[in-house]
C-alpha cells in the first residue's frame, strides 16, 4: 500500500512539474529523475527474479517434493528448505549476486552520473 500511495505522489508531482520547486537545494525534478532511475532498476530485477532462482535452485541441487500439499504451512516449509540448501553453498550464492550486479550495474552508473547521492 506505502508503494502505491508513492508513486501516486510521484505522478502528482509529475501533473504539476511546470512549477520547478528548488528549496534550499531540494531539486523535484532530480529527485524525480533518480527516482526513475531507482524504479527501472529494481523492475529490472524483478523481471529477472524467477529465472535467477531458478538457476539458484539448480546450483544448490534443491529438488522439493513435486507431491507436497503447498497449503501456507507447507508452502513456508519448502521456502525454509530452498533458502537453507541455498545458503549452505556459497559458491550459488556469489553467483546469483554477481548476476545481479550486473544487471543493476548499469543504473547504478546512471545515479552516480545524476547525482543523485550526496
Amino acid at each position: 500500500m506505502q508503494f502505491m500511495k508513492a508513486i501516486f505522489l510521484l505522478s502528482c508531482l509529475l501533473i504539476v512539474g511546470h512549477t520547478h520547486v528548488n528549496a534550499a537545494g531540494f531539486d523535484v525534478f532530480k529527485l524525480l529523475d533518480c527516482g526513475e532511475i531507482a524504479i527501472e532498476a529494481g523492475g529490472k530485477v524483478a523481471v529477472n527474479l524467477v529465472p535467477l532462482l531458478k538457476d539458484l535452485g539448480k546450483c544448490a541441487d534443491f529438488n522439493p517434493d513435486l507431491n507436497a500439499d503447498l497449503d501456507i504451512k507447507g508452502f513456508l516449509e519448502v521456502v525454509k528448505q530452498f533458502v537453507k540448501k541455498a545458503t549452505a553453498n556459497p559458491k550459488c550464492l556469489q553467483t546469483l549476486l554477481d548476476a545481479v550486479k550486473g544487471q543493476v550495474q548499469p543504473y547504478v552508473t546512471q545515479i552516480k552520473e545524476a547525482q543523485c547521492l550526496p
